[in-house]
Formats: C-alpha cells, sequence, structure tokens
C-alpha cells in the first residue's frame, strides 16, 4: 500500500470516530456543561497515555524540542470547540455554522501550500472543491441572526485546519509528545473553571464521557499517524466523509438533523464523487513538503 493510500485510510477512519464521537457527546449536552465534557475528555485522553505510556518511561510524554509550538497547537483543540460553544449560543444556527465549518478542507490546503509548500496536486483541489459543493447541498441555507456572529464557524474551521498541518509540522517529534501536548492543553485551560460548572455524572453518563475520552485519544492518534505517513494535501478531500457518515447516521438512526431530500442526494453524491476520484487519482501523485522524519519515542 502506497503511503498516500495509507494517509486517505487514516483519515477515513479517523472521521468514522468523529461521528462516534459527536453521537455520543450529544446525549450528554442536555445535561452537561460542553465544556465539562470536553474537559473530561481530555482528562481520559491523559489518563490513558499514563496507563500505556506513562509508568515505563514518563519523561517520553513530555520531552518535546518545541514546548511553545505543542502548547500553541494544543490550544486549537479547545478554540475548536468553544468556538462552537460561543457560536450555538449567540444564536448561530447548526446547519449555517457546519456550511462554513466545512471550509476546512480547503483551508488545510492553502495552509499546507503556504507553511509546508505543500503543493496540492490540481486534482486534490478539484476534489475538495467538488466535495465541499456536496457539503452545502447537505446542509440547509439559514441566516444568522448577524453575519458578524459567522466568526465563530469559521474560528472552528481555522482551528481544525491549523491543527492538522501543524500536526504535520511536529512529524520530527515523537508520537507520544504530540498527543501529551495536545490533552495537556486543554485540561489545564479548562481546569480552573471546573469546579464552578462540574456535575457530578450519573454512572451511565459517565461512561458516556469515559467513551468520548477513549475514542477521542484513538481519533487523535489516527490523525497524527494520518499526518505521518503522507503530506496533508493527499487526505484532505477525505474529511467530507464526515458529512456523507454524519447524514447516514442522521437517517438510519434518527440522530442530527434531517438531510433527506433531493438536495442531500445531490450532496452525498459530489461528496462521494469527489473522494472516489481522489482514492483513485491520489496514490499516482508525488507531492513533497517541507517536512523531516519523525524521531523516535
Amino acid at each position: 500500500m502506497t503511503s498516500n493510500r495509507r494517509a486517505m485510510l487514516l483519515m477515513l477512519a479517523f472521521v468514522t470516530l468523529w461521528v462516534a464521537i459527536e453521537a455520543l457527546a450529544a446525549r450528554l449536552l442536555h445535561s452537561y456543561s460542553p465544556y465539562q465534557v470536553v474537559w473530561t475528555r481530555y482528562a481520559v485522553h491523559l489518563a490513558l497515555m499514563l496507563l500505556v505510556w506513562g509508568w515505563r518511561e514518563p519523561a517520553s510524554l513530555w520531552r518535546t524540542r518545541r514546548p511553545v509550538f505543542q502548547i500553541a497547537r494544543s490550544l486549537l483543540m479547545l478554540g475548536m470547540p468553544a468556538s462552537w460553544i460561543l457560536g450555538m449560543q449567540m444564536g448561530v444556527p447548526s446547519a449555517a455554522a457546519m456550511a462554513v465549518f466545512w471550509l476546512s478542507p480547503l483551508l488545510i490546503l492553502g495552509m499546507a501550500r503556504l507553511f509546508l509548500r505543500d503543493s496540492a496536486a490540481a486534482p486534490m483541489w478539484t476534489a475538495t472543491a467538488v466535495a465541499f459543493a456536496g457539503s452545502l447541498l447537505m446542509h440547509e441555507p439559514s441566516r444568522p441572526p448577524s453575519l458578524g456572529l459567522m466568526v465563530f464557524p469559521l474560528g472552528m474551521a481555522m482551528c481544525f485546519s491549523l491543527y492538522v498541518v501543524m500536526t504535520r509540522s511536529l512529524r520530527t517529534e515523537t508520537l507520544h509528545a504530540n498527543l501529551f501536548y495536545t490533552a495537556v492543553g486543554v485540561f489545564v485551560a479548562l481546569s480552573p473553571a471546573m469546579p464552578g460548572l462540574w456535575i457530578t455524572p450519573m454512572p451511565h453518563d459517565f461512561l458516556a464521557m469515559a467513551g468520548v475520552g477513549v475514542l477521542g485519544f484513538v481519533a487523535l492518534y489516527l490523525l497524527d499517524r494520518m499526518t505521518d505517513a503522507a503530506p496533508v494535501s493527499v487526505s484532505a478531500p477525505f474529511a467530507y466523509a464526515q458529512v456523507a457518515l454524519t447524514a447516514s447516521l442522521a437517517l438510519v438512526a434518527g440522530i442530527g438533523h434531517d438531510v433527506s431530500g433531493g438536495r442531500a442526494a445531490l450532496g452525498l453524491f459530489l461528496i462521494a464523487g469527489a473522494v472516489l476520484f481522489a482514492w483513485v487519482r491520489g496514490p499516482q501523485l508525488r507531492v513533497r513538503d517541507a517536512v523531516g522524519t519523525r524521531t523516535s519515542p
């Protein structure tokens, strides 16, 4: 299997877990602060790292040559949910927010070109643009109370896109350190707010929160491996599979907004076609960027 195709499969696995995390977290947000759910997710993430790797060589978790860069990247994982939470509180319709958020794969291509000298081939730009058009069709247009409020979903897109690109640039760091700093920055930043927000969860809700943490850890592991396998321009179009999977889950299980109808069918067709096109053409591309090789733990 080529490194390009391996990166594509890892992105598909990542977005599949992303859908599962959102479905599991959705049932918690009616009873608990979303910040508590986010904090618990990264607390579980850190606990897993300590159990799996920390007991043997604790220093391997925080040993890095780029601590400031690591913390800055970590805070993007706080900025992304915070932008969503603030946007929803300010009245941004969820469909409008997601329509803007799905600019993120295109932003990944642009940021990778700017910061990593990863010049996406024309077929990948085409596939990503077509998939973005499909994602717009999957979300019914709705106007926010103010166009200025769209800064929140745009912030989400910027945080996610920059996180992916920065993770690729940390390929020379160890996997342990990358995953540790991703969690510890969010955990430390939110900890002071927890006494005022904390609601002791019921046992089944605690299990759901822990499940979000476990799935989130695995998802970020897959994302790190994806950025290590190949330049991010190769896998960017495959992020739109999340839209198709979420729509399928909504239709089958009644979770999320209703996406049935002609618009949704056309959107699914465009996304599926773009992903298939990228899958066929991707292994043929020779893409390089300015990033070196990963160091061993």
